[in-house]
């Protein structure tokens, strides 16, 4: 009798368990489904190649050029300003030939000049206001990793082959059990 409680309560443990990591699992998937869709008319609408809302931007901070302000992976939240702003010695976020930079601001005259903190001298280019994405706000440790993760192309086709095979899995198990009811109508008539 003994056995049989403890093997119940063991199953209900389980069972509680399975539920939370499927809760868990469904959390996650959910996230990453949002983004990416939100990113994508996102990145439609505004014909850019970033995350741009409200005025406010999201990257990835890929190098460790800015060591001693945004180390390696940190999550930059960058904020449109008016060009009054800008003060020399502010990070900000560029685009320059087709790629989006995070550089610290050196010089204003005639431009903006901008260098790494790892290098010695200035960027040779000069930025105009128009190049300008925005000022940093915020930086958050280690969080680009999670943005990378979300915008990789590897990841969407992840999760679109996992909600294919949830939707393929909730079938099989529906017409299963459509099946066990069809018998047991049959067991009963006879």
């Amino acid at each position: 009798m003994k056995k049989k409680k403890v093997r119940k309560v063991k199953f209900e443990q389980k069972l509680k368990l399975k539920k939370i990591m499927i809760a868990i699992i469904s959390f996650m998937i959910t996230i990453c489904v949002l983004y990416n869709v939100l990113f994508l008319i996102n990145t439609t609408i505004s014909q850019k190649d970033y995350f741009h809302v409200f005025g406010i931007s999201f990257f990835s901070m890929r190098t460790d050029l800015m060591e001693q302000d945004i180390n390696k992976n940190d999550f930059v939240i960058v904020k449109e300003v008016p060009n009054s702003e800008l003060q020399v010695g502010d990070i900000i976020a560029y685009e320059v030939n087709d790629q989006i930079r995070i550089n610290k601001i050196v010089d204003k005259t005639d431009g903006y000049t901008t260098k790494f903190n790892q290098n010695y001298y200035p960027d040779i280019e000069k930025i105009t206001f128009n190049q300008i994405i925005g000022k940093e706000v915020v930086n958050i440790p280690f969080l680009g990793i999670l943005l990378d993760i979300l915008q990789s192309k590897v990841l969407s086709v992840f999760v679109l082959l996992f909600l294919i095979f949830v939707f393929w899995y909730n079938r099989y198990t529906h017409a299963k059990r459509k099946e066990r009811e069809r018998k047991k109508k049959k067991v009963k008539i006879i």
